[in-house]
């Protein structure tokens, strides 16, 4: 497909070229040009706010090329993202004292979307001041997550290698994998409202879009 094609029918495409046509940051009042929303950037990703923010430091890592899930990247895109997601971790603690949870519902096709809501990669970065460790406690059956070494290389691994999809997250003190066999859309956004304590369906970011919260870490996070 057409890259520019592509700028018109997917939002993330949309959102990293600072495009208008499908611009949720436009659409929703939150920033008038590119750099009022995009955060941190790198060679092959953009960082931005995450509307829907489930707390307060929430941010995304999305994908420049259009690509379903961090399995599907190349050599070059993962090198990219392993630097990065240390320096998103890590602007965080800077501006919270607080670390993150990362999180990535793994697509392997348009039909096994491993519990994503988007057809483009994007990664979750969740600061919070729980315990990481009991996050996994509200991961409900039947999906198991095992503790891997690097969940970018297990990724590749599930879709080059087994053609599954997958659901990857990384703790402060370890990585964990699983397949997501099973998964509803948005799987970790709703294991993250249980965990909080969320309002009922508060997990879905079309239903609430979280401006507030979003508009605040445009501003605390910026590094222009």
């Amino acid at each position: 497909m057409h890259e520019t094609t592509l700028s018109d029918i997917c939002t993330f495409c949309c959102e990293v070229e600072g495009g208008d046509d499908s611009n949720l940051f436009y659409d929703l009042g939150l920033a008038r040009t590119r750099t009022d929303y995009v955060l941190l950037e790198s060679e092959h990703f953009v960082v931005m706010p995450c509307i829907g923010a489930l707390t307060d430091w929430y941010l995304l890592i999305v994908s420049k090329r259009h690509t379903l899930s961090v399995g599907w990247l190349d050599e070059a895109e993962h090198a990219d993202l392993r630097t990065l997601i240390p320096q998103v971790t890590g602007l965080i603690r800077r501006r919270s004292g607080l670390d993150s949870l990362v999180f990535e519902h793994g697509s392997l096709d348009f039909r096994d979307k491993g519990g994503a809501c988007y057809d483009h990669t994007h990664i979750h970065v969740v600061a919070t001041d729980r315990d990481h460790r009991r996050f996994l406690d509200h991961i409900p059956a039947p999906v198991t997550m095992r503790p891997c070494m690097d969940w970018i290389s297990a990724s590749r691994r599930l879709v080059e290698e087994e053609q599954r999809s997958y659901l990857a997250l990384g703790t402060p003190d370890q990585d964990w994998i699983g397949t997501a066999t099973g998964a509803p859309s948005q799987f970790f956004r709703r294991c993250l409202a249980t965990w909080m304590g969320a309002e009922e369906g508060e997990w879905d970011w079309l239903t609430f879009p979280q401006t507030d919260r979003v508009h605040r870490m445009s501003t605390a996070l910026s590094t222009r």
